[in-house]
C-alpha cells in the first residue's frame, strides 16, 4: 500500500511540473552530466539496494551543480526503467557478464541485477528516482540512449530480448544491430516513444559516440539517422504537446569534427586513432542537415573515450543563428593518466597539474564559442567527500595507489573542478591558484 500511495503521490507531482514546465533554451545549458548507464548499480550494496541509498549516489552528482542531467538509460536495449518494449537491465546481465569474463567473481557478477531486481520489486526503478531527485532540486533532466553500445562485445545483443531474436539484424561484423533495418528501426522509435509519454523527463539524447558503428554503409544510409532524429523530434513535440509542455529537447553527442579523416595530430591528446574516433560524416551523422531542419536543441562533439577536444569552432560556425547550443566534451581522465598501473604518483603537483589542465580544456571550449561543457564518464559521486574515507553510500570500496581514476585524489579533483565548469571567470582564477588545502594529500 505505501508504494502504491507513493506512485500516485508521485504522478500527481509529475502532473504539475509537466504543466508548469516551460522550454529549455538549448544555449544555455551550462554542464550538461550525462551519467553512465550502470555506474551506480556497479557501485550499489546489490540485492540490498533501496531506493534511499539509489537515490543519495543521485543527489552527490546534483550537489556538484549540472545544469542538465542526462541520464543513460538504455543502449538502446535493455534498459533501467519499467518497460513493455524493451528489455530491463536485470534479466540477462549477470549470465552475460559471466560469459564475456568468466573470472569475474559470482557476487560482482550478480551484483547489478540483483540490485535492479531489488528496485523494481519495490515498485520503482533507477530512472524514476533519477527523475524524483532531479525534480527536488530542479534540475532538468534527458533520457539519453546510447545508440549501438558493443561493451559487452561478443555478449552484447544476448542482453536483450530483441538482440536474442534478431541476430540475423547486425550491422556486419559488429555487436550491435543495424537501424537500416525495418524491424530495428521501429524497435527503437518504440522505445523512444514510450519513454517520453510514460516518464516526466525533459527530452532524449542521443549518444552517437560510446561506440562507433551506428548504422551499416554509414556514407550511404545516413539519411535513415537523419529521419530517425526528424521522427524523434516530431514525436516529442506531439508528446510535449499531450503533456502540455511548451518543448521536450532533443540533444545529440556526436563526433570531432564535421568531415574528414581522422589524424590524430590535428587533437593534442587523443588516445584513439580511426576507426575508434571518426567524423560525422563517416560515422553516417548528417549534422548539417540536423541543423538545417532544426531538429536538435544541443550538440554535444566529442572524441571517443574522450581524450582531447573536438573541433568546437566547427560546429559553433555551423549552428549560428540557428539557437542550437554546442556543448564539447571534457575527457573524464588525462591521457597521462589513462594507464593500469598508474604512470604517476598520487602527490599534490600531480594534482595540480590536474587540476590545471581541467581548467585549460575547458577555457580553450568557452574560447572556440562553446555555450558550455558536456561531461562524460565522469564519476564524481563515486568517491567519498574530504574528510572522508568511504563515499557514504553502497559498498565498500579500497582505494588503489597512484594517479589513476578509480583512485581517492583523482576523485577529489573531478569534485572540485566540476562546480566550477559553467564559470569560465572561476576557471581562469582556479588556473592562478595553488593548490586548495582541501585538495592536498593527507600525510602518512
Amino acid at each position: 500500500m505505501r508504494l502504491f500511495i507513493i506512485g500516485v503521490v508521485w504522478a500527481a507531482c509529475a502532473g504539475v511540473l509537466a504543466e508548469n514546465s516551460t522550454a529549455l533554451d538549448g544555449k544555455k545549458l551550462g554542464v550538461i552530466f550525462n551519467n553512465d548507464i550502470n555506474n551506480i548499480l556497479c557501485m550499489s550494496s546489490g540485492k540490498n539496494i533501496t531506493p534511499e541509498e539509489y537515490r543519495y549516489a543521485v543527489m552527490r552528482i546534483l550537489d556538484l551543480a549540472p545544469t542538465l542531467f542526462a541520464q543513460n538509460v538504455g543502449m538502446p536495449d535493455p534498459v533501467i526503467y519499467r518497460s513493455q518494449i524493451a528489455t530491463t537491465w536485470d534479466k540477462y546481465h549477470a549470465e552475460v557478464t559471466k560469459a564475456v569474463w568468466p573470472e569475474t567473481k559470482e557476487e560482482d557478477a550478480q551484483r547489478q541485477a540483483a540490485a535492479m531486481r531489488h528496485l523494481l520489486e519495490l515498485g520503482t526503478d533507477p530512472l524514476t528516482i533519477t527523475l524524483q531527485a532531479c525534480r527536488e532540486r530542479g534540475v532538468p533532466i534527458v533520457a539519453s540512449y546510447r545508440m549501438n553500445g558493443e561493451d559487452f562485445y561478443a555478449g552484447e545483443l544476448d542482453l536483450y530480448d530483441f538482440g536474442r531474436q534478431h541476430k540475423d539484424l547486425c550491422i556486419p561484423g559488429c555487436n550491435c544491430l543495424d537501424p537500416a533495418k525495418p524491424e530495428v528501426y521501429k524497435h527503437r522509435m518504440e522505445i523512444f516513444r514510450e519513454v517520453a509519454e510514460k516518464y516526466d523527463i525533459d527530452g532524449i539524447e542521443f549518444d552517437f559516440r560510446r561506440w562507433y558503428h551506428m548504422i551499416s554503409d554509414p556514407l550511404k544510409n545516413y539519411p535513415i539517422l537523419t529521419q530517425m532524429v526528424a521522427d524523434t523530434r516530431k514525436m516529442l513535440d506531439e508528446t510535449a504537446k499531450r503533456k502540455g509542455r511548451s518543448r521536450m529537447i532533443l540533444g545529440v553527442r556526436v563526433g570531432p569534427m564535421l568531415e574528414g579523416p581522422f589524424r590524430k595530430e590535428d587533437f593534442p591528446g587523443s588516445y584513439y586513432p580511426e576507426p575508434t574516433n571518426m567524423s560525422c560524416k563517416n560515422l553516417g551523422l548528417d549534422v548539417n542537415a540536423w541543423v538545417e531542419q532544426k531538429l536538435v536543441d544541443y550538440i554535444c562533439p566529442a572524441l571517443f573515450s574522450p581524450m582531447g577536444l573536438p573541433k568546437t569552432k566547427e560546429f559553433v560556425e555551423l549552428t549560428k543563428g540557428a539557437g542550437i547550443g554546442i556543448y564539447p566534451t571534457l575527457s573524464y581522465t588525462p591521457a597521462w593518466a589513462h594507464f593500469d598501473p598508474p604512470n604517476e604518483p598520487d602527490t599534490n603537483e600531480i594534482r595540480l597539474r590536474h587540476v590545471r589542465d581541467i581548467c585549460q580544456e575547458a577555457l580553450q571550449c568557452y574560447d572556440d564559442g562553446a555555450d558550455g561543457i558536456s561531461l562524460f564518464n565522469w564519476f564524481p559521486h563515486s568517491f567519498p567527500m574530504p574528510g572522508k574515507d568511504y563515499q557514504d553510500w553502497g559498498r565498500k570500496h579500497e582505494w588503489p595507489q597512484g594517479y589513476r581514476p578509480d583512485a581517492l585524489g583523482f576523485g577529489r579533483v573531478t569534485q572540485y573542478m566540476m562546480p566550477k565548469l559553467a564559470h569560465p571567470n572561476a576557471l581562469k582564477e582556479c588556473l592562478t591558484q595553488d593548490l586548495p588545502s582541501s585538495l592536498q594529500v593527507s600525510p602518512p
